[in-house]
């Protein structure tokens, strides 16, 4: 996951430390590693939360063939800081179309590359007024569902590899990595969750943040939403249902 906003949940998209007006850093799902790495090849596409327009050839949706049109589907799907909340602003940086994805080596060391068969991307992040919470989403819409599915597929399995996972390019730990399931989450072609704790900030300075990555998909399209909350789950996974869901009512 690779850009950084304030407050909020692993590597990726951002990073901070509590109270520094910087939020600490979250891990958006293109920041989770992979599932079956052994092999060089396997690129993690991870993701905030995303919605589709299209379909990758299911009925009852249209098709996203070209990069403007997915632009402008991302920007539609993607949330922005009152869509969280009453009170949530622009985390800095906000937003950015340069989406990164990552993936674990057999040490549970994450790495972060470009998106493979993407079409286009987008990234938001919101924090609230005092800055404990982070929230990012992300919109990821892929040439074909196959990539897609496949994407969403490695980050399901990964969230059950490393229980403890470490940056590669920073001093960043996450612990109690785990899958979990939503079963309240409908719509959606696929869904996969994932929560954590990073105990570690980029510095090397002790974190206490909370995380919940949901993804879904629908056809060519990963939505994901994350929340980092500091000192605790809170409403983390509610917060990122309704999230999702909103998200995919703007299809």
């Amino acid at each position: 996951m690779s850009t950084q906003p304030p407050l909020g949940p692993p590597p990726g998209p951002l990073f901070g430390v509590p109270g520094s007006g910087q939020p600490p850093p979250r891990r958006p799902w293109w920041l989770r590693p992979p599932a079956l790495i052994g092999a060089a090849a396997a690129v993690a596409a991870i993701v905030v939360g995303l919605v589709i327009l299209l379909g990758g050839g299911e009925p009852g949706h249209e098709r996203v063939e070209t990069a403007a049109q997915a632009r402008n589907l991302a920007r539609r799907v993607a949330l922005k800081p009152a869509d969280w909340g009453s009170g949530y602003v622009r985390s800095t940086p906000y937003e950015t179309g340069d989406v990164t994805e990552s993936f674990a080596d057999a040490g549970c060391y994450l790495a972060v590359q470009t998106p493979v068969n993407m079409l286009a991307a987008l990234e938001r992040n919101a924090q609230s007024p005092d800055r404990r919470v982070v929230n990012t989403s992300t919109v990821i819409v892929h040439r074909d569902t196959a990539s897609a599915a496949a994407d969403i597929a490695r980050f399901r399995t990964d969230a059950r590899r490393c229980r403890t996972e470490y940056d590669s390019a920073s001093k960043q730990k996450w612990v109690g990595v785990r899958a979990v399931d939503v079963p309240g989450l409908k719509g959606f072609d696929e869904v996969a969750g994932e929560e954590g704790h990073q105990v570690v900030d980029e510095s090397g300075l002790k974190l206490d943040e909370y995380y919940t990555q949901l993804t879904g998909r629908k056809g060519q399209v990963l939505m994901q939403a994350t929340v980092a909350r500091s000192g605790g789950q809170g409403r983390n996974r509610e917060e990122a249902v309704h999230a999702l869901t909103l998200m995919l009512s703007r299809l």
